[in-house]
This record gives C-alpha cells, structure tokens and sequence, in this order.
C-alpha cells in the first residue's frame, strides 16, 4: 500500500506542470459563413480596384481602427469614378506600441491593389469593406501569363460553408484565380441585375 501511494503522489506531481497549459486565454479566431455572389454584390454601394496610399490608425471607443487612403485605379460598379480617392476604415491596427489583430478583417498594405466591395460608414466619405475580408480580393500578376488576376484574401479566417439552396453561387468560387477583367464584367454584370435604376 506504501508503493502505491507514492506512485500515486509521483503522478499528481508529475502532473501538475501539466495543468498550467490549460489557462484560459483569449480567442485568436475568426469564423465566418461563406458569403454568396450576389449577396456581397447587392450588399455594396461601389466596387472598385483601389490602391492604399496610406494609412493611419486611432483609438475609437476603446477599440482601434485603421483608416486607409485609397487610390480608385478602376471603377468596377456604383459610386466610386476612377482616377477618385476615399479613405476604408477596417478594425484593427497599431498605436504606438499597441496593436489590436481582427481576424477575418480586411488588411490594405500600401501599393498593392485589391479589388473591393464597398459600403458607406456613417461619418462622411469613409467606407467599409462589406463582409469583412470575404469583400476584398488582392489584385496578384501571373507571372506565367503575365496578366492581372484575383484571388481571395488570405485574411478572412475560417470560412464556413453556406447552407445553400439551390443554385446560390459563392463569392470565392465566382471570384478566386479570375483575371481581372473577367472578374471586372461578372461583377458590372451582377450589378446591373441586383441594382436596377
């Protein structure tokens, strides 16, 4: 019975390191339902191929969002002309030595180009990218063909799919490894039907 004590007490000890691990900690996840085609493009007021020429994050209600500032380099459909510049405001960002990750939020590096789907936020002529990052498709050059194409964000999280009904399209499948201007007319196409005058 004195060896099986000890054992017992050898294994509790053992053990106890062990127990740190399971600390509770804070989620660094995003889990998303994929969003449809037609819904991404009814849900956005311009689409457009911006380019970032800056950005700059602030603290707002104890949270930090970055605001961008955008260079429209094509207009796709809806409010934005080409050649026109506006500032997207994302969740997220650095202040000083502070930063705050939003997984799934779209992410805008300055010069490289994304194909976005936009929506008014309600302080003047700031934007939101509609459904996060699932509404921004970075603008990648083939190297093989040497044309313009593309593809979904990197940054969008865990996707799940969409409980569909019949024929609902995705917007990755419609979208993901198109060239830029095949994806440029499925898109004016779409909104011509989903936004009608």
């Amino acid at each position: 019975m004195k060896h099986a004590r000890k054992y017992v007490l050898a294994l509790v000890l053992a053990a106890a390191p062990v127990g740190g691990v399971f600390v509770a900690s804070d989620a660094c996840a995003s889990v998303s339902t994929a969003v449809a085609f037609d819904a991404l493009v009814s849900g956005a007021e311009a689409i457009a191929v911006v380019t970032p020429i800056e950005k700059k994050s602030v603290w707002e209600n104890g949270r930090i969002y970055t605001y961008t500032h955008v260079k429209t380099e094509q207009s796709v459909a809806g409010a934005l002309t080409s050649g026109s510049d506006g500032w997207v405001r994302t969740m997220g960002g650095v202040v000083d030595k502070i930063g705050q990750l939003v997984e799934g939020e779209a992410v805008f590096t300055p010069g490289e180009s994304s194909m976005v789907f936009l929506r008014k936020w309600k302080a003047g002529g700031t934007w939101e990218v509609t459904a996060r990052a699932q509404g921004q498709y970075p603008v990648v050059v083939d190297s093989t063909a040497k044309i313009r194409k593309i593809v979904h964000s990197a940054r969008t999280g865990a996707v799940l799919p969409a409980k569909t009904a019949g024929n609902v399209r995705l917007a990755a499948d419609v979208l993901h490894e198109r060239t830029l201007d095949d994806a440029a007319h499925e898109v004016a196409s779409a909104w011509q039907r989903l936004h009608p005058k």
